[in-house]
């Protein structure tokens, strides 16, 4: 994935989840993430779909996570 479409993504991740651009988004998990509930996990997969021009199956979606997980599953799915 190119710098611009990591950027796009850090944007996602900043605008879903209300981050500053000083925080760290690569380091975002849902695990120790309290605002990733399951309203912002569809909106999180909501947006990179129209951001990204993809199609995330259910269970795909289910293992994104965590910033690098997505940035993983964009890598093995390119539009």
């Amino acid at each position: 994935m190119d710098t611009d479409q990591s950027q796009k993504l850090a944007e996602i991740f900043r605008a879903v989840f209300n981050l500053s651009d000083a925080q760290d988004v690569t380091k975002v998990r849902q695990i120790n993430h309290a605002a990733w509930d399951s309203l912002a996990h569809v909106t999180l997969i909501s947006a990179i779909e129209s951001e990204f021009a993809v199609a995330i199956d259910i269970g795909d979606s289910m293992e994104m996570t965590s910033f690098d997980a997505v940035l993983a599953y964009l890598e093995e799915h390119p539009a």
